[in-house]
């Protein structure tokens, strides 16, 4: 092969590298998509954001810490954290909390403290690292409790006020802290509660009242990549891991008008 053949390849890799984005999500069972067995297999939410973002054109890894029912709090103190953060310098940190943790019937005070320290955390290796703030879901209707202090729902508006307010609070927080990197909130939640209103016949509520179904998170997924790209999803994939998970064209296509939606406001 010719030198000037090498250089260029040489060139092109190290393009080619430079634009690759590398996402580590943190999170729980709605990042790891309980409730649908050939999602979770097959990396979970991650893993179909980075389908639809090479889908799209992006060169896109990712990499997951997960575990069923975990807070921030939780993956603070795993060693597998600060070997994940310190392994690479990471174009974005993806932080999905606890479903019921950023509201009245969680901690919002230890919500907010756990998501400065990790920011601080991941900053150590990633200073630029763009942070991404995983709003869940509300519960659907009839299944809110009551503690034994007496903090309850009203209903699911009144659940998704309190999730949407603690994660718009804690970006803006993160932001302040550090203004020379992106902080984004994907509105997940709000995303979920748009497509009851405008699509009742699309099921996102799995059957356990808690996770979601394979349409939830193919919604989840969209709302993401909007978050990180600020690309709308027209002509995003509906078949991931080989066909082991498909969403309809028709739910696709209102999913993804959704998810537009949310991302356009």
């Amino acid at each position: 092969m010719k030198p000037w053949i090498c250089a260029c390849l040489l060139v092109a890799l190290s393009a080619q590298t430079a634009h690759a984005d590398d996402i580590l999500f943190f999170g729980n069972s709605f990042t790891f998509g309980a409730s649908v067995p050939g999602l979770s297999k097959n990396g979970g939410v991650p893993e179909m954001v980075e389908e639809i973002a090479r889908a799209k054109a992006h060169a896109l890894t990712v990499e997951s810490l997960t575990s069923p029912g975990v807070t921030f709090g939780y993956h603070l103190t795993q060693p597998a954290t600060a070997e994940a953060l310190s392994s690479k310098v990471w174009r974005w940190v993806v932080l999905q909390d606890y479903s019921t943790e950023p509201t009245r019937m969680g901690n919002v005070p230890r919500f907010t403290r756990d998501g400065v320290t990790f920011s601080d955390r991941i900053a150590q290796h990633s200073p630029r690292a763009g942070i991404v703030l995983y709003e869940t879901w509300a519960r659907p209707p009839g299944v809110f409790y009551k503690t034994s202090g007496g903090r309850q729902f009203s209903g699911p508006a009144d659940m998704m006020s309190d999730l949407h307010n603690s994660y718009a609070a804690l970006g803006k927080k993160l932001a302040a802290i550090n203004p020379d990197r992106p902080v984004r909130v994907a509105r997940v939640g709000t995303a979920f509660a748009r497509c009851h209103a405008e699509f009742p016949a699309i099921t996102l509520d799995a059957t356990d009242h808690h996770h979601a179904t394979q349409e939830g998170y193919y919604l989840a997924a969209l709302v993401l990549y909007e978050t990180i790209y600020h690309e709308n999803v027209d002509g995003a994939p509906t078949t991931f891991f080989g066909g082991v998970v498909t969403v309809s064209a028709r739910e696709a296509n209102e999913l993804q008008r959704v998810a537009d939606e949310v991302a356009a406001n």
